[in-house]
């Protein structure tokens, strides 16, 4: 983290009042709200979160304790259906502009409540420059929303980050050198719940990550490696758990920071890839940076006629779902040395 000195504000009867004070945001601009409402006096206020941010992004603790997220802005914007968690309210001022409210009322949620703050806030700068910013923000709002219902406290497992490495590996070593930014990005289906992970006009590609000496994958439903046409690769992520003084070894984060990377000169590509890594349940946090890995390789298989599979006409009627799993060191006769 970096100390730094930045002007604040706050907002009271409808002034700005402003003072040099020192915060601490993290790497990347992400300002620290936990640190900032600990420090908040209650119902002193709302304090502009970053006076350089293009947005007007305030916070502020109510004399309740509740915790308060505001953009004010010149657009109306239709409020999702309410959490149970977090109140929103879109309210016309005296100025004539919009006051959008996000106000955490479920105190036990408040770190959680932090993170989606930042990640607002740092959305909110990336999409500025659009016509209809906080249309853009209530979106965001919505990808939280459906991120919070999968997990209580809105990360991912163990399993679910190997997973997720594995198919961000492969957006960065193959789907990128292959096709353009957006393309590479909006082929990545994977976390929309679509049935294979990265689909594009020539191919299509189910990703599985494995551990080094493993030889099964499993496969999630009757549907996944049902693709005719020979189209569709099965492609194997080998990873083994890395030390954490290797020169090669990679965090999730890691790996995270070096696609925002590949994507930074594209800002339709890189909207579209944070939009995809939230539906994958990914967020910005310390958890994700502690478990390292080193990929070994990429395997790609062609999922043709003959190949170990189950597909739904082939189940008798009244069979909803089926899981299985496939050994790949059966498979060798189809495995291909490259995608094409």
């Amino acid at each position: 983290m970096l100390s730094v000195s930045v002007t604040a504000s706050i907002l009271w009867n409808g002034e700005i009042y402003s003072w040099m004070r020192p915060t601490m945001r993290w790497w990347g601009m992400m300002i620290q709200f936990e640190a900032r409402w600990a420090e908040m006096e209650p119902s002193k206020g709302y304090q502009r979160v970053d006076e350089n941010h293009p947005l007007d992004f305030y916070f502020a603790l109510e004399v309740s304790g509740e915790r308060v997220l505001l953009l004010v802005t010149d657009w109306c914007v239709d409020v999702p259906s309410q959490s149970h968690a977090i109140q929103i309210l879109c309210r016309q001022r005296n100025d004539n502009r919009w006051a959008l409210m996000f106000r955490l009322i479920k105190p036990e949620l408040g770190w959680i409540f932090s993170h989606l703050c930042e990640d607002i806030v740092e959305y909110g700068r990336k999409c500025s420059t659009k016509s209809d910013p906080a249309g853009a923000v209530i979106r965001r709002f919505i990808h939280w929303q459906r991120l919070l219902e999968r997990s209580q406290n809105g990360l991912l497992d163990l399993a679910s980050q190997k997973g997720l490495i594995g198919e961000l590996l492969f957006l960065r070593d193959f789907a990128l050198p292959a096709y353009p930014s957006v393309q590479a990005a909006e082929g990545w289906e994977g976390p929309l719940d679509a049935e294979q992970d990265f689909r594009y006009a020539d191919r299509i590609f189910e990703i599985k990550t494995m551990n080094s000496g493993a030889s099964k994958v499993r496969i999630s439903s009757a549907e996944q490696l049902d693709v005719s046409g020979g189209k569709l690769q099965l492609v194997a992520v080998v990873m083994s758990v890395a030390d954490n003084n290797d020169d090669n070894s990679f965090s999730l984060t890691d790996v995270v920071a070096t696609l925002r990377k590949e994507f930074e000169n594209d800002f339709g590509a890189l909207q579209l890839f944070e939009e995809r890594l939230l539906s994958a349940g990914y967020i910005d946090c310390d958890e994700y940076s502690r478990h390292k890995y080193c990929l070994e390789r990429f395997r790609f298989f062609s999922v043709v006629d003959g190949f170990p599979k189950i597909v739904r006409c082939c189940l008798p009627a009244g069979i909803g779902k089926a899981t299985y799993e496939v050994d790949l060191s059966q498979c060798q006769p189809y495995e291909i040395n490259q995608r094409g």
